[in-house]
């Protein structure tokens, strides 16, 4: 890759590694789905002009919005509640064997033996994390909050697997339509499942939220969105598809430092099985997607 190509690859991964920091500071300011539906609503609000109905396709476009803007982000920004940024960020992992399996069962995707203990490497490392000692600020609960973590990666896998039919949509289209659906749902969510968020708005720190909706809205998704896209318009998927593990290095070296999470021998042992496992089956695919057509979804993004 060029220059250029490195260095906006580089800053994609830097903003979405950052990003855990910045959804743990603004989960313990707000509830998590009220925070979620903000940012959701700002990233429609900008993206709107980009909005288009293309008949045939709305039906599982807007379902995949549910999965891929609001049922993902509900679950995921919840569960950092409860675990820490480190430990949700190797959760998050999960997407690529989530969406290998259901590409398998719905897509007629072959596994491979290789993939296959790539998929059992992955799962193994998460378990590992999350069964072990009970670790953070009180409060806390890893296995709920890594479980939870687990849910989003999963609801992201689902939509990928809905969407990835709807070519006809350009990226930005598809984020969009993502955001609008996802802003309406979170709303819809916080409503049912959160209370007080009013009074949490009023008590909380307003330059801290109003920094990390911005950073979420602009950095993480709108951004990080393009820069991907922008990528895999240049260079093979096999190049681009393994910025996930970077991403995910990242973000644990900024929650250690910057939010003190703790990194011992079982964060490390789990961490280093999952981003090994989900190499693998990262690597394996977008040699396979190399030959045939570029992906159509990032792949899982905080």
């Amino acid at each position: 890759m060029s220059a250029r190509e490195f260095a906006v690859l580089l800053l994609m991964c830097l903003v979405w590694g950052f990003h855990f920091v910045v959804i743990k500071t603004a989960v313990g300011e707000l509830p998590p789905m009220f925070y979620a539906a903000i940012r959701m609503t700002l990233v429609a609000a900008l993206m709107s002009p980009f909005l288009r109905w293309r008949k045939g396709h709305m039906i599982r476009v807007l379902s995949a919005g549910l999965c891929l803007g609001a049922l993902n982000y509900a679950l995921m920004f919840t569960g950092l509640s409860f675990a820490t940024a480190s430990a949700s960020a190797i959760a998050l992992e999960l997407y690529v064997p989530f969406a290998t399996i259901l590409s398998i069962l719905f897509l007629g995707d072959r596994l491979g033996w290789r993939r296959g203990l790539g998929v059992a490497f992955a799962f193994a490392g998460v378990a590992l994390i999350a069964l072990g000692k009970q670790e953070g600020a009180p409060g806390s609960n890893m296995p709920l909050g890594i479980g939870l973590v687990a849910g989003g990666a999963f609801s992201e896998a689902v939509g990928a697997v809905l969407v990835k039919k709807s070519l006809s949509f350009k990226p930005h289209e598809l984020l969009a339509w993502f955001a609008l659906v996802g802003a309406g749902g979170l709303w819809l969510l916080t409503g049912a499942f959160e209370t007080g968020q009013a009074a949490a708005l009023a008590a909380s720190d307003k330059p801290v939220v109003i920094a990390a909706v911005l950073y979420s809205a602009l950095g993480g998704s709108i951004f990080g969105h393009s820069a991907y896209y922008w990528l895999l318009h240049r260079l093979p998927v096999s190049v681009v598809a393994p910025s996930a593990l970077v991403t995910t290095v990242f973000a644990v070296f900024f929650s250690v430092l910057l939010l003190g999470d703790p990194f011992g021998p079982r964060m490390i042992a789990g961490g280093l099985m999952t981003l090994t496992g989900v190499g693998v089956v990262l690597l394996r695919t977008a040699k396979k997607q190399d030959i045939k057509a570029p992906v159509s979804e990032p792949g899982v993004v905080p």
